[in-house]
């Protein structure tokens, strides 16, 4: 595995995929749906895949001495080294803002623990449709990402829409008991004691969904390249 693992990052990493990491920086613009930055991230990985493809990894990797199961659980952590990476950097920057930057984002979720859950979702997301749709013929990256993109899209939109709204409703003054709970403890920087609580364990709840998501994706892309003929 190490080698293969190697192999990923020396033959199909694309150069690309550093610009996109380092647009996690978006998280220090005011005002701004920081999930966004996430699907650059996804864009980057399908760049790789599209690299790969194009370079004449799978008919390389046929020749050695592994199986397709091994190529593809090597492929699978290559995805989530680099969105282990992304997400690590989404911390620092939350981290810088808590201390740095206003409390309240107006266009979308605030920096913190609920945020990089979001992120682990939508990752999920990503993963359990592309990697399968990838792998299914091991050759439309396009097509995979084009339906992994919609559903990344509809849970951004739907995360960031629910924040905005909160957010919205509070600067009118109204008293609706699920936007409150939302304003006061998802939609903001924690740091009250409860606020903490309640985004560790939405932080807790989204790593779950991305390691079983993740899981599934690598067991299904198995499953579905063992009956695709590299040659």
């Amino acid at each position: 595995m190490k080698a293969l693992l190697n192999k990923e990052f020396k033959l199909c990493l694309h150069p690309a995929t550093f610009i996109y990491l380092a647009l996690v920086l978006m998280l220090l613009i005011p005002n701004y749906p920081y999930l966004v930055s996430c699907f650059f991230v996804c864009n980057a990985i399908f760049f790789c895949f599209q690299q790969a493809r194009e370079n004449g990894d799978a008919m390389y990797t046929a020749m050695l001495p592994v199986s397709k199961a091994q190529a593809v659980r090597a492929r699978v952590w290559f995805v989530v080294i680099i969105q282990a990476i992304d997400l690590a950097l989404m911390a620092g920057m939350c981290a810088f803002a808590i201390v740095s930057m206003p409390p309240t984002n107006a266009g979308g979720t605030d920096h913190g623990l609920s945020l990089l859950a979001f992120a682990l979702v939508l990752f999920a997301i990503f993963n359990l449709i592309y990697l399968p749709s990838f792998y299914k013929t091991g050759y439309k990256a396009g097509t995979a990402f084009l339906k992994s993109a919609i559903g990344v899209w509809i849970w951004l939109v739907l995360c960031e829409g629910l924040m905005i709204a909160s957010n919205a409703v509070a600067e009118s003054g109204a008293d609706i008991a699920f936007f409150r709970f939302i304003h006061e403890n998802i939609d903001c920087m924690p740091k009250t004691e409860a606020t903490w609580t309640v985004q560790a364990i939405l932080f807790g709840a989204g790593l779950v969904i991305y390691v079983v998501c993740t899981l599934l994706a690598a067991r299904l892309s198995i499953k579905r390249y063992e009956k695709v003929s590299v040659a």
